[in-house]
């Protein structure tokens, strides 16, 4: 399959109280980002990579992606003001237009294993869409505006989702499509899928697959890196 992956950078590191946003923050002296894209250099399938990010670091992108020598990589573009936006702009370049499959990563994952993404990419294969899952170990309950319980919810119906996230090209263009023209916002890939009536398949996800999105994520980020690479 000729598969290629968005990887959404546009973030500017508010949440992380960082000056420099927290995909080129530094992990074992390497910028996250390219932990992260060094995860697809592994997948046969994966022939090229998307990287939209904020316009102020465009430059600093190209550079750390030449400095890296991540080769497939192989359009960097201005991202949106939401990473629904960049997302959207990353569907439209040729190197996406031109692939079977499309995955978009967040760019603050860099602990996908290379069996999930073929996993990921063989169920979109399969059914159009698919997406990596874990079943949540803490109680969950719904409360209302007033910050009063309503419900107990079954957490075996329940799941969390991670990236990256795979679907047939056309499936994702035309959800990013009608989206747009709905001004419907959602808070991943699958759920603008979803939004036009498809339905999609999951996976099985990795628990060390976290999203760095905190300093303490990061503190976490490290002790995994080491695990992984012992």
């Amino acid at each position: 399959m000729n598969c290629s992956v968005i990887i959404p950078a546009g973030g500017i590191g508010k949440r992380f109280g960082s000056t420099m946003p927290k995909q080129f923050i530094e992990m074992n002296g390497i910028p996250i980002l390219i932990h992260t894209i060094r995860i697809f250099d592994k997948i046969d399938d994966v022939e090229s990579i998307v990287i939209p990010v904020h316009n102020e670091w465009f430059t600093f992108t190209k550079e750390i992606i030449a400095k890296y020598e991540c080769h497939k990589v192989k359009e960097v573009v201005i991202g949106g003001l939401e990473r629904q936006d960049s997302v959207f702009n990353g569907i439209h370049t040729k190197s996406v237009q031109e692939s079977e499959i499309v995955l978009v990563h967040d760019a603050v994952r860099p602990f996908a294993s290379p069996l999930l993404v073929q996993n990921l990419i063989n169920a979109a294969e399969d059914y159009g869409a698919a997406i990596p899952i874990t079943i949540p170990k803490d109680t969950i309950k719904e409360k209302n505006n007033k910050g009063i319980v309503v419900r107990t919810l079954d957490r075996n119906k329940h799941c969390l989702v991670q990236t990256p996230q795979a679907f047939w090209y056309d499936i994702i263009s035309k959800a990013y499509t009608e989206a747009t023209k709905a001004s419907f916002q959602g808070t991943d890939e699958a759920s603008l899928v979803e939004f036009i009536g498809y339905k999609v398949s999951v996976v099985e996800g990795e628990e060390t697959n976290i999203k760095i999105t905190s300093p303490f994520d990061l503190k976490v980020s490290e002790v995994i890196f080491k695990e992984k690479n012992k």
